[in-house]
């Protein structure tokens, strides 16, 4: 009987942790994220189409506002497009470190699970509620979702310090849809 009990409870964390696929299997990813941010008292809240290709491969198509609408950012290997219609311009410049908080947060959970066995574990028990990234923007999770057997974070909040900067809540999560690198050059 005492065997079964210590038996038991070793197979618990296991069973939880082998319930979920690892991340590091997802070579795409594809949702959409209602994102609010928060600056000087005003709140902003845009709904964005994203298509994910690893390693660091991210494209934004703007939905709404109705102003924003058709905008497109693409991230590509250090390279920010971006393409705004209204204007018929196209730009190209460098990524900084608080470009895009969203392919930030994907890259260290990719990165994160593969290196760091313990924090794997906390994750897929959900005991990992926060981090810290690279550029200093601490990462809070809310809640997740389970798609196709991933655990993926479905509402993250964004501080820098204590002050809360923005809200991202992820809807529609497909994950290791075939995208072609086309999807992220503008035609």
């Amino acid at each position: 009987m005492k065997k079964n009990i210590i038996l038991f409870f070793f197979l618990i964390p296991i069973s939880i942790f082998a319930k979920y696929a690892k991340l590091s299997e997802i070579k795409t990813l594809t949702g959409v994220i209602e994102e609010t941010t928060f600056i000087n008292n005003n709140n902003k809240t845009t709904q964005y189409n994203i298509i994910f290709k690893k390693p660091n491969m991210l494209k934004k198509e703007i939905l709404s506002p109705e102003l924003n609408k058709g905008e497109l950012y693409i991230y590509n290997n250090g390279e920010k497009i971006t393409y705004l219609p209204a204007f018929e311009q196209l730009s190209r410049e460098k990524v900084t470190s608080d470009d895009n908080s969203f392919l930030s947060v994907i890259n260290y959970l990719l990165d994160k699970e593969n290196s760091d066995e313990k924090f794997a574990k906390n994750y897929y028990l959900q005991k990992i509620k926060d981090f810290t990234l690279k550029n200093g923007n601490k990462i809070v999770f809310k809640s997740f979702e389970n798609s196709k057997n991933y655990l993926l974070p479905s509402v993250i909040e964004i501080y820098d310090k204590n002050s809360l900067i923005a809200i991202l809540k992820i809807k529609k999560y497909e994950v290791n849809k075939v995208i072609s690198d086309k999807e992220f050059q503008i035609k």
